[in-house]
């Protein structure tokens, strides 16, 4: 009951916090009128620069097949007839307009358009037999080749209609078109256009407008008028305030993105520019849909890096003070969308705004990567939970004071006392530098080994130890030995009895037979699954490993994992999650982790990874909740990875076992009956082992807490 009081208060806080940020006209004014101002300017400017771009001081070039068909062109363009009113000239600046016919041996005039050799391609047909019919080739996607041929074909149907005029008044009967005229387009749309680079970025910098002025009046502008005390007064704890005016901000922000996404869209179908942007006239529902979703991951991460620089903020004015530099930083990897030959790869996925532009990009263009995708998600969620604990941390017990003496360099200081273990911020820190990290050494180690030519297998596994120690290891190490953790409550180096250790060497043993019934299972259910090139590439992987030594193979696939990964997931991550979570929550978060990252693999995306990986880790958790140890889960990892790269490397020795290590089959019942039966096993004695601490711990963080 206290826990549905204390939601509802929170739940009302967000109303008050939203309400009274909507009211302020500034607010308004940001949300609803720049939109309703902004985007038809630049629209009707953007049309006239499209109808404008076009237009050479030199001429057009117009390739023909033969002299034949130039001069018939030239007859035709040269007429008086072919020139529209004075009117119509003054409009579309045809004046100015002029054309050059050539030849170019070898090539139709198709051909020479999609080489960029003429800007308008001609193929005259039917000139003895019957009307002439003429078609002109333009580039598609391309304003010069496209406002080219809509230039001729204009005077083309001025000359017939002026013929047409004359026949009239002649009265004749004898009447027919000296011409037919048709349009085909050759070439395919540039995947990277302009303008499917600049929207993404105008939404971005808009959403970031609207988000600004909300977080520095709800943190430094109510500090300063001292209407903090009340707010800070309400009966929730200290986090629930600063999560409300999070969620205030986020929603202003997140307005400001559909008003401006609707707005752009809105405007450019009804400009008839539409078409320039997703490459067809229907309305694209659900690339909107997507950049909706995207808008939204944005919204929440920029929404608390603000927050994370106005919360020690003394004033309105130190806080405008603080962000306009962030404002400037914003605009430089956003104009790096911009520049040629940027796409979203590499580090690029984990750079923070620049990622989130190209993606929008990409889906405009329908050329999403989803490795790249998933990459860039990954490392803004991250950020943006980074972001939060930092703003959570300096929006502490001063934040009603006027004189707070926190700021981001306190960050970075050591704390004078011990904790015993890390806080949720501090975990997301964590996070969010393992995420890009993890992403740069593996990628870049991927890049190292296929540039390097016969380099041993021996110090690929070496380095790809080092490379699991550097990230999983050093930074989680790091981040505990800077905010003084102790290290055997952080890490839960704590003693387990044998007969866990007993249980978990079962468990890793029968583990790995659901861990790969639910791969399989995954695949049949057609998430993930890898492809013929994939499967090939990973038995030559395979062939490659057996070069190796057995035991290096285990010390660099299983005990470096086993070892580093626990430490991460099941010690540091573990430990600092359960101190604000239920046992069943700090599982599943951990577990969600673990399998989170095994789906990243390099530069490839195994989403087949995913549902194995995340078995093993609740697994894995479970245990580590009931024996308070990181040690036992180890063990698991161990045995599991153990068996499994055993199994591969004497795969030819084991075949007289029979089918069941294809990864696409599922195994023989025996095999199942056996598994089943150790991990029961395993289970019981790891609950047996453990069940008088269970009893008298009320929570996963209990005996952590007291030490």
């Amino acid at each position: 009951m206290a826990g549905t009081r204390i939601e509802g208060r929170l739940w009302r806080l967000c109303q008050k916090e939203l309400r009274e940020t909507i009211r302020d006209r500034r607010t308004i004014f940001t949300l609803l009128l720049m939109p309703l101002l902004v985007y038809p300017i630049m629209s009707m400017a953007l049309n006239r620069f499209l109808l404008t771009s076009g237009e050479i001081d030199d001429g057009y070039t117009i390739c023909v097949a033969t002299d034949m068909e130039r001069d018939i062109l030239d007859q035709w363009l040269s007429s008086p007839l072919s020139v529209p009113p004075e009117a119509i000239l003054e409009s579309s600046g045809n004046e100015l307009a002029k054309f050059n016919a050539i030849i170019i041996p070898g090539i139709s005039p198709a051909e020479a358009v999609l080489s960029n050799q003429a800007d308008v391609g001609l193929q005259l047909s039917n000139l003895e037999t019957g009307i002439p019919t003429a078609t002109f080739y333009a580039y598609r996607g391309d304003n010069v080749s496209q406002a080219a041929r809509r230039v001729v074909v204009e005077r083309l149907q001025w000359l017939k209609l002026s013929q047409a005029e004359i026949l009239l008044k002649q009265r004749t009967k004898d009447y027919r078109p000296p011409l037919t005229v048709q349009a085909e387009d050759v070439g395919e749309v540039e995947e990277n256009s302009m303008l499917a680079t600049i929207v993404p970025l105008v939404l971005v910098l808009m959403t970031i407008t609207g988000a600004v002025y909300p977080a520095i009046d709800l943190t430094a502008g109510e500090r300063e008028r001292g209407t903090m005390e009340a707010v800070m007064a309400s009966p929730v704890p200290r986090g629930y305030v600063l999560f409300s005016k999070y969620t205030a901000v986020v929603a202003v922000a997140l307005l400001t993105a559909v008003a401006n996404l609707i707005a752009m869209f809105t405007t450019l179908w009804a400009g008839g520019l539409l078409g320039l942007l997703t490459g067809g006239d229907a309305f694209p529902w659900i690339t909107i849909l997507q950049m909706l979703a995207l808008l939204v991951l944005f919204s929440g991460f920029f929404a608390a890096i603000l927050l994370s620089l106005t919360s020690f903020a003394k004033s309105f004015k130190e806080a405008q003070a603080y962000l306009i530099p962030v404002m400037l930083l914003s605009l430089t990897p956003a104009m790096l969308s911009l520049m040629p030959g940027i796409t979203l790869t590499g580090a690029l996925t984990v750079l923070p705004l620049i990622n989130i532009v190209l993606l929008a990009r990409d889906l405009l263009s329908g050329s999403a990567d989803p490795s790249n995708a998933f990459v860039a998600i990954v490392s803004t969620t991250a950020y943006a939970a980074a972001a939060l604990s930092v703003a959570a941390k300096l929006f502490g017990s001063d934040a009603v004071t006027r004189t707070s003496d926190k700021s981001i360099g306190s960050m970075l200081r050591r704390p004078r006392e011990s904790s015993p273990v890390p806080t949720p911020q501090a975990a997301a820190l964590m996070l969010a530098l393992l995420v890009p990290a993890y992403f740069l050494v593996s990628n870049g180690l991927i890049r190292f080994i296929g540039n390097s030519d016969g380099i041993d297998i021996q110090w690929t596994l070496l380095l790809n130890a080092l490379a699991l120690i550097f990230t999983f290891g050093v930074l989680p190490i790091t981040a505990a030995w800077l905010s003084r953790n102790n290290f055997k409550t952080t890490f839960q180096l704590r003693p387990a009895g044998i007969m866990s250790f007993i249980g978990a060497t079962l468990l890793g043993l029968g583990a790995w037979a659901f861990a790969h019934e639910a791969f399989v299972i995954a695949d049949a259910l057609g998430i993930g699954g890898l492809s013929e090139q994939q499967i090939e590439r990973a038995k030559a992987s395979i062939e490659k490993m057996r070069e190796a030594s057995p035991i290096l193979l285990i010390a660099a696939f299983a005990l470096t994992p086993a070892v580093i990964e626990e430490l991460c997931f099941r010690g540091y991550l573990f430990s600092a999650t359960s101190g604000v979570v239920s046992p069943f929550r700090t599982v599943l978060i951990t577990a969600f982790l673990f399998g989170l990252f095994h789906v990243l693999t390099g530069n490839a995306l195994l989403v087949e990874r995913f549902i194995p990986s995340t078995l093993m880790g609740l697994i894995i958790g479970w245990v580590a909740y009931q024996t308070q140890s990181v040690l036992p889960g180890i063990v698991i990892h161990f045995v599991h990875n153990g068996l499994l790269n055993t199994v591969l490397y004497y795969q030819e020795q084991l075949s007289f076992l029979g089918e069941g290590f294809d990864n696409q089959a599922h195994l023989p019942p025996l095999w199942l009956s056996i598994a089943c039966v150790l991990v029961l096993t395993g289970a019981a004695l790891v609950w047996l082992a453990n069940r008088r601490r269970n009893g008298n711990n009320d929570s996963i963080s209990g005996d952590t807490i007291t030490k």
